[in-house]
This record gives structure tokens, sequence and C-alpha cells, in this order.
């Protein structure tokens, strides 16, 4: 138990204050200031115990309370709540608080502007910020250091360049962090070239400012210039070693981040997180779960985007065994169940066939938005649960949340599998006249399968015919129809598609392939042996397919070539 704070003990209540680590203690504390009438005679102990309270997000609440327990805040109380508020996930009860501020309590001070600043950036609100860059004027503030960076750096996070770059030439004092504020609104509003130009400007660069420069340069996808600054760095620390890693991993060249990686003095979890993710979205998903053990290995812990980018590598490599061990390793972690990490789980489960596991995520999200249930849709859709996909597409609608066009590429595949060609109609008519949201080729495509899998192959043409994009985009649409044909055993509808593919040559071969097929199911052999010979003299071959094996210890991946 925490011992009484009796008013003859104030420095031993202040020494508990400092030491005190959990939220229960701080709770302890509060009581016997509140028993001991400690905390109404002595606003600097009740405002350390507000600091202490909004120091995280999590305990902010709680701090508003003792903050209205006292009977007089000072400057020191009022800015502690506003700077808890500022940097929260609700930055616009920063600007309520300083109205009831400016209303009743202190004149404000510096930290007050910078803190309300912060506020402003964080909502994108210029329109505030001017107000609170007026009032500051009239004080005097926007000329201190302090405020007046934070001005330049609120009217870059809110696109306001010109003026950001205005307060910077105007500004009595500057110092390293108003030259990286401008340096950082240039390159966030994409301008590159002035960004550059006030880095060579910089009469000293920290390394905050080589670090975001490259981070700029990789940005625009001007790799070559980035990595001439990295190499001329004066020193380096992790952190320019991850900006170079990502910027190559963002452009697709994995030769490059690996030898970055490799070469690194000391890796951080960031660095390896950075390389788990350039190889999981750089189609190398096999390399990103090898690298996810030898970090375990290690006892490092990935990162939040590690762990999705990691869950889309076992998704579509349909490595369920591997997806089950990255789930009970964000449960072991206790890492959050938001949206997103629930939705990657969702749609990992989904593709490796597991629909119980997708449905048990699903269920078990505290709140689900528009992804997580067309994650949940469209895994229901693809493995044969059309109707639960449709029942549960009608759910999300009752619950008023809007769906979006990928929700629609599950509901319209539902359909197809069901077998309901005008139900597919209805909904893919209802896209534009009810949700607002334009039709696109893959749309097309599921709506052109549901109605050649009815026999209505006349109509699916007409829907082809009228998909959007070029010929060669829509050759997708007209594949899907010859398929659909197969599966009836539709010789003249397969005909015609398959001309149509072969009209703007995007076919890859299969096209013969299924049309032999057709023709030799319906006795026409002698076509079926034409298309063959065709296949033959033309040097024409289908695409291997391949199929991925799951077994205790490894994952064998034949083609149609092995043995």
């Amino acid at each position: 138990m925490v011992p009484s704070c009796y008013r003859a003990q104030h420095p031993r209540c202040m020494a508990l204050l400092q030491a005190a680590g959990a939220m229960a203690d701080l709770l302890q504390i509060q009581a016997q200031m509140l028993r001991n009438d400690l905390f109404f005679s002595d606003d600097f102990a009740a405002g350390k115990l507000l600091e202490l309270c909004v120091r995280s997000s999590a305990n902010l609440h709680h701090g508003r309370k003792i903050f209205n327990l006292m009977k007089n805040p000072d400057i020191f109380a009022w800015n502690t709540l506003l700077r808890g508020h500022a940097a929260s996930p609700s930055p616009s009860h920063a600007l309520h608080l300083f109205s009831l501020m400016a209303a009743a309590g202190p004149s404000p001070n510096s930290y007050t502007f910078t803190f309300l600043l912060k506020a402003c950036a964080g909502l994108k609100r210029s329109q505030e910020g001017e107000q609170v860059h007026s009032t500051m004027a009239k004080l005097g503030a926007d000329r201190l250091l302090f405020p007046s960076n934070a001005l330049i750096s609120m009217y870059a996070s809110c696109h306001k360049i010109h003026l950001a770059r205005l307060v910077f030439d105007t500004a009595s004092a500057k110092d390293i962090v108003s030259w990286n504020a401008l340096l950082s609104g240039f390159l966030r509003c994409g301008l590159v070239l002035d960004a550059r130009k006030l880095f060579d400007e910089m009469p000293e660069r920290g390394i905050v400012s080589w670090n975001a420069m490259i981070n700029g340069y990789a940005d625009a996808g001007e790799l070559q210039a980035a990595r001439e600054l990295f190499d001329g760095m004066p020193e380096r620390d992790s952190e320019s070693w991850n900006t170079m890693i990502s910027g190559y991993a963002r452009g697709r060249r994995l030769g490059e981040a690996r030898e970055l990686f490799r070469r690194m003095p000391e890796r951080n979890a960031v660095s390896w997180s950075t390389m788990i993710s350039a190889y999981a979205q750089g189609g190398e998903p096999v390399a990103a779960l090898e690298l996810f053990e030898e970090m375990r290995q290690r006892r490092l812990r990935p990162n939040w985007a590690a762990v999705v980018s990691l869950l889309s590598a076992c998704a579509s490599r349909s490595n369920l065994q591997q997806g089950k061990l990255i789930h009970r390793y964000i449960d072991k972690n206790k890492m959050k169940l938001d949206c997103i990490l629930g939705t990657a789980l969702i749609d990992m489960y989904a593709k490796c066939g597991c629909v119980g596991g997708a449905a048990e995520v699903f269920e078990g999200l505290k709140t689900t938005d528009v992804f997580a249930w067309t994650a949940m849709i469209g895994g229901l859709a693809a493995n044969g649960q059309g109707k639960r996909a449709l029942e549960l597409f009608q759910e999300m609608l009752e619950r008023k949340i809007r769906p979006n066009a990928v929700t629609f590429v599950g509901v319209l595949s539902a359909c197809s599998h069901l077998g309901d060609a005008n139900l597919a109609r209805s909904y893919f008519e209802s896209m534009k006249l009810v949700h607002g949201i334009e039709p696109e080729l893959e749309h097309y495509g599921c709506l052109v399968d549901a109605l050649g899998r009815a026999g209505r192959t006349a109509e699916a043409a007409e829907v082809a015919e009228a998909a959007p994009g070029s010929a060669s985009t829509a050759a997708e649409v007209w594949g899907t129809l010859l398929g659909a044909c197969w599966v009836r055993g539709d010789v003249q509808g397969g005909e015609y598609a398959a001309s149509r593919l072969a009209g703007v040559g995007a076919g890859d071969g299969g096209e013969y392939v299924v049309m032999a097929n057709l023709c030799a199911a319906s006795g026409r052999w002698d076509e079926a042996r034409r298309l063959r010979q065709l296949m033959k003299d033309g040097g024409i071959s289908k695409c291997l397919g391949w199929s991925s094996v799951e077994i205790p210890e490894n994952s064998q991946t034949p083609d149609m070539n092995d043995q």
C-alpha cells in the first residue's frame, strides 16, 4: 500500500509521485492526497499528478477529471492538459479547452500556442491555425522561437507551404528545427527541388535533415539521388539505413534493399520489419517468412506493418500453418487486434480455405469497418459459401456500413457460384443506382461469369462488349466467358469468346486448350485435333499451372512439368 501523504509529509508525497509507474499507484496517491486535503491546498502537487496522468492518452480521461477537481488551475495545469489532448487521437478537444481557457483561465504563454498549433496540424485545420496565429501576433508570441517553429510545422502540415515559408522568412530567430520544419513541409507537398535548394542552404545539417531529404527523394521515386545523398552522409544512424532500405523496397528494388540490409552495422527491429515488408510486398513471400523466423530466433519483435505483410505473404502462398503461427504470435505478444490487422487475418484464413478461422476472427473484432466486412464476404464467396456471403452483405447494409467496389466483387462472385444470374444482374445495376459506385472491369467479369454459367451466352457477350477499357484490357472478360462456356459445354459461345480473345492478341494459349477440350467433349474430334496442331505449328503453349502442397516441415510447389 502507498503510505498516507500528510501535509507534513509533502516531500515524501512528491517523491512517491515521481516514482509512480502504474496507474494504480497514481490512484492510491490521489486518494491519500484527497483524504489529507493536500490536493486542494497544493496546486503544484495536484498539477504534478495531472502531468503524470496525461503522459499516456489512455489516462487522459482521468486527467480531465483531476483538472476539473482543481479549484484554480494555473497555466502549468492548463498547458499540461492541452498538451495531452493535442497529442491524443482526438486533438480537437485541445481547441475546445483553449476556448474555456480564454473565457475563464489564465493568459496563454508560448507553450500554450505550441500545443494548440500541434492540435491544428494534427487536424489539418489551417483556419483555426490562422486564428491562433492572429492571437499570437497580438501578444508578440509569433516572434518567439518555439511558437514560430510550431507555426511553420502547422502551415506545412496543412499544405499552406507559402505561409510556412513566410513565417520562416520573417522569423526573428531560427534554429535547426526551423529549417527542418520547412524542409519537411516542402517534401510533404512534393516540392523536392525546393526542398533540395533549402537543404543546400542550411547553415548546419543534422542527421534528421539528411534522413528527411533521403526519404523525400525515395518517395518521389528518385532513388539514385537518394543513394547519392546516403553515400555522402558524414554519419549515419539506424534510421538512415532503414530509410534507404525502405526506399528501395517501395521501388521494388529488392536486390539493393537486401545488400544494404546485410551491410548494416547494427540492425534494429525496424530494419528487420522493413525488410520483411519489402519481401512480402515485392513478390518474395518465402523470403519474408524465412526472415521472420530468423527475427524470432533473435528475440526481436516485428512491427505492426511487418505482421500485416507476413499475413499477406501467408495468404499468397496459402500457407495456413505459418499463418496460424503468426496469429498465435499476435495473441502471445498482446498486439492490438484493430480493423487492419483483423482484416489481414480474415484474408489469410479465407485464402487458405479456413473459413471457420476467418469467421472466428471477424466475430471477435470489437469494431469492424468496410474492409473487414468485405474480406469476410469475399472469403465466404471464394470458398463456396455464397448464400452466407449474401446474408452477411445484407447484414452489413442493415448496419449502415457503406460497401465499396471490392465488396461488390465478392457479392457478384457469390451470385455466380450460386448460379443466380438474375440476382447478379440486380446487384450489378444497384452499384451505380443505389450506392453510387461505377462498375469496373472486374465487376463486368463477375456478371459475365454468372450469365455464362447460367447458359445466357448472348446476354453475357453483350455485357462483355460493354466492359470499360481498351480491347486488350477487356480481354480477361472474354476469357471469363470462355471459361463459363467450358463449364456449360457451349461450343458455339466458346468459339465466339475465343475469336474475340484471338482478335485482340491477348490469349496465352489457354483459349486453344479450352476450345480443343470443348470440341472433344462434344464429339468434334477433327476440330479438336486441328486446334492442337495449330498450337504445335505456331509454337503456342499454355502457361504452366502450379499447386502448393503443405506438409509438416516444408512446402513443395510442383508445376505441371514435374513427374
